[in-house]
């Protein structure tokens, strides 16, 4: 079995702070055993470093494509390719987990070919996208990548990880044609702002904790109609030092967050310097 898995640093490998992020759960509850594969930023027509036809058909595999502050732009160009790749080799993914992005953030193209993530915090001198383009070109990608995995029959769960603009998709004719059952939560809400205020991230960004982590997975095992009582306990995959750090080391800015969870946005300093902003105004007192 395969299972390929896309997103920013929501998704992502976090070394040592994490030695399990909510797709390595999903993976050791579905597979049991399996072997990571991680695929080269980009993907052109063939990746540089498997090739799905040389996969043993006798083991699992963990396809890992996330990397941080990746763009909904090189997000769906990289899981489109690998997809239509798999495809062509007929090769069976059993399932795809792909965790959209920020909208704002884009894919820009050097001369000598590279590439550059540009976001809110990586390079955004060279300009993020804005509204209404930004959902709408989201929505699109969502879209596309629907209908290749119904049309080929392969199970998938869509994160998005991070809000929507509202007010666009309110708008938006796109929203007819979405399958929100294959959608962790709603575009609108996200997850981002939710953990955020319940204390389930690390930072102001909105990063998840081992909670946020463990409730991703079950979420997703939820979607691939897999049951909750069959889970290992959160206990398995986070050790004792890592659930008391993420509770207890920064109590203060734990509860910070959890105050202003719903207005950090990406949790720039901008955004958190108007955070604190509003947190010292001074409240107005009616006689």
């Amino acid at each position: 079995m395969i299972i390929y898995s896309n997103g920013c640093s929501h998704t992502a490998d976090m070394g040592a702070n994490f030695h399990n992020v909510y797709i390595d759960i999903v993976a050791k509850e579905l597979l049991k055993t399996y072997e990571k594969i991680y695929a080269c930023e980009g993907h052109y027509n063939k990746n540089k470093n498997f090739k799905f036809y040389e996969l043993n058909s006798d083991k699992n595999y963990l396809i890992k494509h996330a990397e941080h502050g990746k763009s909904n732009d090189l997000i769906f160009f990289e899981s489109y390719n690998i997809i239509k790749n798999a495809i062509n080799d007929n090769v069976k993914l059993d399932y795809v987990v792909i965790q959209f992005s920020g909208v704002n953030r884009r894919i820009h193209t050097l001369p000598n070919g590279g590439l550059l993530s540009v976001n809110p915090w990586d390079n955004s001198a060279l300009g993020v996208k804005f509204e209404p383009f930004a959902t709408e070109q989201s929505l699109q990608y969502l879209l596309i990548l629907q209908d290749l995995l119904n049309q080929n029959f392969i199970n998938y769960v869509f994160i998005p990880y991070m809000e929507f603009d509202s007010d666009v998709l309110s708008k938006s004719d796109k929203l007819d044609y979405i399958d929100n059952e294959r959608l962790s939560t709603s575009l609108f809400s996200g997850h981002r702002n939710d953990f955020r205020k319940r204390g389930m991230t690390v930072d102001a960004s909105g990063h998840p904790n081992f909670l946020g982590y463990y409730e991703l997975a079950t979420i997703v095992l939820d979607k691939f109609h897999y049951a909750k009582d069959n889970m290992k306990d959160i206990e398995t995959y986070f050790s004792k030092r890592i659930r008391e750090r993420d509770l207890y080391k920064d109590e203060p800015g734990i509860r910070w967050i959890k105050k202003y969870g719903d207005i950090l946005g990406d949790g720039t300093e901008d955004e958190v310097d108007e955070a604190r902003g509003i947190q010292k105004k001074p409240k107005n007192n009616l006689i």
